[in-house]
């Protein structure tokens, strides 16, 4: 019987050493119904199931653009938070490029990346046969997203002052992503401006909302290719770093013919103050739930393990330690 009483007072003791407390991580991502938004959320409700003690929280937000200010703002979230955002958004931010942002955010500088949400994509549309390039704009109305979404609205206008076309549009509108191109099916605007997400290699795609407006409407509606060149000489002018992406022959819907454009990271960032720890474990969950989320949502089917990791091979110097630490053990950076 004493030796039953010792046993039980041992394992008493012993079980606050082994368990280890669960520990909450709120990511600050977009708002909800947005697919990074939903996709998060499966992993808040999922994680139990999948890690002993991490518990994200996915966080509502008005989107990236407010994230990456706010997490600025706000230096009591950088040991328990991380963000969507952008990588081209982030530059804007750090340097304080106007209209976006009025002064540098010094903190973006210390911003490092957990994982790469997705490749994006930015395209032009038209129903004019008369608009197939550029330098087709001048005169012309051109609707986007808005200007505080940073894919649908802010890169695009970018792209659109970089190039000096912007002076020369007839009108510049800033919509939304839907309202963008019903402003293009009604007869108010000759241009619009769609988004895509892909995986790494495009073996995924994801086509959003905008995109199905455009099919329904019975149509005629064409792509505007980006030369890479521009692309290129656009970075070297600014210092941004914009991707040429080159959609081959039907990635697309209605894309007979390679299209090329610009695009960008879609990111999770943390500050470098986030601990080790919940760097590495956040990762490592990740990896491990993107075919999880994907039998839920869209974007988990391009959180391949090879998409996450994208930016570990390319900007190592840019990711977290912790994360850079989980991609390594998955042999899936160096």
């Amino acid at each position: 019987m004493l030796k039953r009483y010792f046993l039980l007072v041992l394992a008493l003791c012993a079980a606050p050493v082994n368990a280890q407390q669960e520990r909450k991580l709120s990511i600050l991502i977009s708002p909800a119904g947005s697919g990074p938004y939903e996709a998060f959320a499966v992993i808040q409700t999922r994680a139990k199931e999948n890690h002993p003690w991490l518990r994200p929280v996915a966080v509502e937000t008005p989107g990236f653009n407010y994230n990456v200010k706010y997490f600025a703002e706000n230096p009591n979230l950088w040991k328990d938070t991380v963000i969507g955002s952008g990588s081209v958004l982030e530059w804007a931010a750090k340097i304080g490029m106007k209209p976006y942002y009025p002064e540098p955010l010094k903190p973006a500088g210390d911003y490092r990346i957990i994982g790469v949400m997705g490749l994006t994509g930015i395209t032009f549309v038209s129903t004019d046969p008369g608009i197939r390039k550029l330098e087709d704009f001048a005169g012309k109305r051109v609707a986007t997203g808005l200007i505080t979404q940073n894919e649908w609205g802010m890169y695009p206008r970018m792209m659109l002052d970089g190039l000096g076309l912007r002076a020369k549009l007839k009108a510049l509108n800033h919509l939304g992503t839907d309202p963008n191109v019903e402003a293009l099916l009604d007869g108010r605007a000759d241009i619009s401006t769609l988004v895509v997400f892909s995986s790494d290699g495009f073996k995924h795609t994801i086509t959003p909302s905008p995109f199905k407006l455009l099919e329904a409407s019975k149509r005629q509606w064409h792509y505007i290719s980006v030369p890479p060149a521009t692309v290129e000489s656009y970075n070297k002018k600014t210092g941004a770093s914009f991707h040429v992406r080159r959609y081959p022959p039907n990635t697309l819907p209605n894309q007979p013919n390679e299209l090329t454009t610009f695009g960008n990271f879609l990111l999770m960032s943390a500050h470098k103050d986030l601990p080790e720890d919940l760097a590495y474990e956040l990762t490592k969950l990740w990896i491990k739930m993107g075919p999880v989320v994907a039998q839920y949502n869209a974007m988990g089917r391009i959180w391949t393990a090879e998409s996450l990791s994208a930016a570990a091979r390319l900007t190592p110097q840019a990711v977290h330690p912790g994360a850079m630490r989980a991609y390594r053990e998955a042999a899936l950076a160096k």
